[in-house]
């Protein structure tokens, strides 16, 4: 008889990517969600509001203690298991690597997993950005490696014990639960520890906090183990060169833009030799890699106005989008439109921000997405605009956007829509104003 499988909340990232795989394991899931999961449907998986009469009950920390369901699921002595516990049974048997830090998970954890896929080692992988070459973030392969984007931002890397991994970098983030810098830096060391094979243990050497404790492993970027040499953005396409183990490697192709996605690459690129993946394999599986969704995602392009979307929000991740967009060679205007996501980050980075958006022309700032949080006193529109004293700067409700951006906007402007919210429904809407 299939197991069963219920998730609280299907429709997040983490959650998806786990029905994926479970569905292809040959398992009966179904799931409930306030937001709409018709694409979870397409594939068999069943909707269902109400708890059904057997299976095991997958929630996430995004899930309040009193929801309903798992309430209900608690009296009727259910089994119950956090998205964590279920991820380290699927660990079991499975050599994993791991893609953790503050930033740069998704790309990281994506590119891996393409170039796995595209060298025929036939991984399982569960990521948080959904793959344009597969259109799905998870999936089950047959071979002995999982691809996982392992998270912090609730503890739940540290239920894992990989045979390799990837840390990108540390950064103030999450503070609601790590409550200190000190204790997530903390996390992040022992996050490293549980990592089994060092020879497959990549760090980033440019990050100043990860350069601070200095773990084991192999670091990478400028003056690492893996060395970046050169680096240079080409329109929406980014060439560097590395040198690993008396090896150099000149003229990496990568169709995404910019420095940091870069260190990723070059993060996946020393990982992928150390797998015995032969370096021409690697360049070919980069070069057909087709991106991920709300990462430097270009909607579409009407009348020389080319219109991106991005999932970046916190400070350092914007700064870098609008340098790569700065740099991908059109002479327009820059206009940047972001949605602060949730009251608690907007309060942890709030000075972080300013000059976040120096690069762009423009800045359309609407307002706070909540993403299920009640108000925090002082962390309002207003004064989060104020903060910012962008000089080019002005505040729009999000219902009123479509009354003026297809006014505003010209001939060989870029606009981006950034944020983790529902930002992401402006670009396409947007496209068939303009039309």
């Amino acid at each position: 008889m299939r197991e069963s499988f219920h998730f609280l909340g299907i429709k997040g990232s983490g959650m998806s990517a786990l029905a994926h795989i479970l569905l292809e394991k040959g398992m009966l899931v179904s799931g409930s969600d306030l937001a709409d999961i018709s694409f979870l449907e397409t594939l068999g998986v069943k909707r269902s509001e109400t708890l059904p009469d057997k299976g095991k009950i997958i929630y996430s920390s995004a899930i309040p203690s009193d929801h309903p369901a798992l309430l209900q699921a608690k009296r009727e002595r259910r089994s119950i298991l956090h998205r964590s516990e279920l991820i380290h049974t699927l660990l079991e048997g499975k050599k994993g690597l791991l893609v953790a830090g503050t930033h740069g998970k998704t790309s990281t954890s994506c590119l891996l997993s393409w170039v796995l896929i595209s060298a025929g080692f036939h991984p399982s992988f569960a990521v948080g950005g959904i793959l344009q070459n597969l259109q799905k973030n998870g999936g089950y392969g047959p071979g002995g490696f999982f691809v996982l984007e392992a998270d912090e931002s609730d503890g739940s890397f540290l239920n894992y014990e990989g045979e390799g991994a990837i840390v990108t970098n540390i950064e103030k983030e999450h503070l609601a639960f790590w409550k200190s810098e000190k204790k997530l830096v903390k996390g992040f060391q022992t996050f490293i520890s549980r990592i089994k094979n060092k020879n497959l243990l990549f760090w980033c050497k440019d990050d100043p906090l990860l350069k601070k404790i200095n773990p084991p492993g192999i670091s990478y970027g400028k003056k690492g183990d893996l060395n970046l040499l050169s680096c240079e953005q080409k329109g929406e396409k980014t060439f560097f060169s590395a040198q690993f183990e008396e090896s150099v490697y000149q003229d990496i192709e990568l169709p995404l833009m910019g420095k940091k996605l870069a260190l990723n690459a070059l993060a996946v690129f020393g990982l992928s030799l150390k797998l015995g993946i032969p370096a021409e394999v690697i360049r070919k599986a980069f070069v057909s890699f087709k991106g991920i969704k709300r990462r430097h995602e270009k909607i579409g392009e009407i009348d020389s106005i080319t219109i991106y979307d991005d999932y970046a929000h916190h400070p350092t991740e914007i700064k870098a989008l609008l340098k790569s967009l700065t740099k991908r060679g059109k002479k327009g205007r820059l206009i940047a439109l972001f949605q602060p996501h949730r009251f608690s980050r907007t309060q942890e980075l709030f000075s972080d921000f300013k000059g976040a958006f120096a690069r762009a022309d423009l800045l359309i700032l609407t307002s706070i997405y909540p993403a299920g949080e009640k108000p925090i006193p002082g962390i309002t529109d207003k004064i989060f605009f104020k903060q910012i004293e962008e000089r080019n700067a002005l505040f729009l409700e999000k219902e009123f956007l479509f009354d003026y951006l297809p006014k505003m906007l010209l001939p060989g402007d870029i606009l981006v829509t950034i944020g983790a919210g529902d930002i992401t429904q402006v670009g396409p809407k947007l496209l068939q104003e303009l039309s």
